[in-house]
């Protein structure tokens, strides 16, 4: 479910506190290895649809018509985009332009995709905060928390700025205060009365799950990472105990020693797994280069993202 690249899911050993019997509950659940809606296996196709909060009514109902269409039946959204310094490139306007202040009017755009989805029969992931500064995430968090300007990442950013920003991110785990403040829009969107359906998003089956982060990685922060996994699906059971509990994270990466995730390690807490390829993000295909067969012009050198997703 990835825009650039592909997703794949699987469930972990964990069953969904929510699961109980399923043919009773209109939410989906996972149990047995499996997800269940309505006493049936729950199976979709589903596409990477970040920036749905962001549109009209107008081009969000082309746009849902269109995905139906192609018989795409779960959405990947964002849920939040927090405010960032510039010169980092990032999507506008945010969300949550500062610590507790929130865009009204976004929220209503996030309620009417929701309704728009549900109408689809659709189902929603809403992704809740992100490694990468285009939505603002850990970065805004550890700016807001402790008043440090983030390293910047402009569009092309170098290795190097990469890294920067990663090292940055990454304070996240161990920030107190940028959690809370995290935490504080988790507990807030998850008690919101939806505008169009009059219905808390915590009680909404539309939503399938909560993820976590976008691509959270620990780096050198592997103990505090995995507390915050620990924490945060703790925190967003405790405030939608109906709805399935995602991370978000990469999997395996190129960069194993650097990256450090664990996939089963990392998913010990949540209920189910999801990964990300990004083929030509890290260097497995460059569509530059085309055999001379196939019609193509050939040519081209390497790809590019080194370090970044």
């Amino acid at each position: 479910q990835t825009s650039a690249g592909s997703a794949v899911t699987a469930m972990t050993p964990r069953q969904a506190a929510s699961a109980g019997d399923s043919s009773s509950q209109p939410f989906v659940t996972a149990s047995g290895g499996q997800m269940w809606r309505s006493g049936r296996p729950y199976r979709f196709v589903g596409a990477n649809f970040w920036y749905g909060l962001l549109l009209d009514a107008g081009r969000l109902e082309r746009e849902l018509d269109r995905l139906a269409a192609l018989s795409v039946t779960n959405l990947r959204v964002l849920g939040a985009i927090e405010e960032l310094p510039p010169p980092s490139a990032h999507a506008q306007p945010a969300v949550q332009p500062r610590p507790g202040e929130f865009d009204e009017a976004l929220l209503a755009g996030l309620d009417r995709l929701l309704c728009g989805a549900r109408d689809r029969g659709m189902t929603v992931v809403l992704v809740l905060n992100n490694m990468w500064q285009w939505s603002g995430g850990f970065a805004s968090y550890v700016h807001w928390a402790t008043g440090e300007a983030p390293p910047p990442m402009r569009s092309g950013a170098s290795d190097e700025e990469w890294q920067a920003h990663q090292a940055y991110a990454t304070r996240f785990y161990s920030t107190p205060a940028a959690r809370a403040l995290y935490y504080r829009y988790v507990r807030m969107l998850a008690s919101r009365l939806n505008s169009c359906s009059g219905r808390r998003y915590a009680d909404d089956p539309t939503i399938l799950a909560w993820e976590l982060a976008n691509e959270a990685r620990p780096l050198a922060a592997v103990e505090a990472y995995r507390a915050w996994v620990e924490e945060a699906a703790a925190v967003v059971r405790s405030a939608a105990p109906s709805h399935l509990v995602a991370l978000g994270s990469e999997g395996p990466t190129p960069w194993p020693r650097y990256v450090r995730t664990d996939l089963r390690a990392d998913h010990a807490a949540v209920d189910y797994v999801a990964v990300h390829l990004w083929p030509q993000n890290w260097l497995w295909y460059d569509p530059r280069l085309v055999p001379p067969e196939s019609g193509g012009d050939g040519g081209g050198g390497g790809g590019g993202g080194g370090g970044g997703d």
